[in-house]
């Protein structure tokens, strides 16, 4: 499963507009660029009058346009998609995947702020905002990038979540005993840590890191 990183930010801030950019960017230097958008309210992608349409209009649960050159598939769902499960079995030929939203879940997050359109950033950000993307300077401790810095930003992913992720290895020992991972977890575990550690001050380009956790309240494990 390739790395997954969210791009965040308030409405109009710019989030598509810097993908038209970033993607063409990592394109052109030899990486494959896969992305999903997260959107809230009900599903509409099909165009009426559309043969595709009238399909799913007339009560069909799952509609395939398939041509020589691309397929698309629409089907009815009960909950949201699991943005992991999402990228392993659709994104498996790609070298990053980059969610257009979903601020509210545990994947790296990249903001995007215009102080022309919004007083300030978002709220409530965590430990998962590994950079900042914004016409004004930031007081964060993680890198700030200019809105037209195209081109830093694409380094910037690729030293921190496409190489690492093409040669690192990742083992988990919990109490003297090593824990199988299976691929979600394994996949999870390297993109937090390595992102949020090379947030850090001295820490920007980190080879090999080890963790450990003294959790001496806890009962078992």
């Amino acid at each position: 499963m390739p790395p997954v990183v969210s791009l965040v930010g308030k409405p109009d801030s710019g989030k598509t507009t810097l993908l038209e950019k970033l993607i063409p960017e990592l394109n052109r230097r030899g990486y494959q660029v896969g992305t999903i958008k997260h959107h809230v309210h009900q599903f509409e992608m099909d165009k009426p009058g559309k043969d595709t349409f009238r399909h799913k209009q007339a009560g069909a649960r799952v509609v395939a346009l398939s041509s020589p050159t691309g397929l698309g598939v629409i089907t009815d769902t009960d909950t949201d998609s699991d943005v992991e499960l999402l990228a392993a079995r659709y994104f498996g030929d790609v070298d990053l995947v980059i969610a257009e939203g979903y601020k509210r879940l545990d994947f790296p997050k990249i903001e995007v702020y215009r102080s022309a359109l919004h007083s300030d950033p978002l709220p409530n950000r965590d430990g998962s905002w590994v950079a900042m993307v914004s016409d004004v300077p930031t007081t964060d401790d993680f890198p700030c990038f200019d809105l037209d810095d195209y081109q830093g930003l694409a380094t910037f992913l690729i030293d921190t979540f496409i190489a690492p992720s093409s040669c690192s290895e990742i083992s988990l020992v919990v109490n003297g005993a090593a824990i199988p991972l299976n691929t979600f977890v394994e996949g999870f575990l390297r993109r937090t840590i390595i992102g949020m550690t090379s947030s850090l001050k001295g820490c920007d380009n980190p080879k090999e890191i080890t963790l450990t956790i003294h959790n001496d309240d806890a009962d078992d494990c």
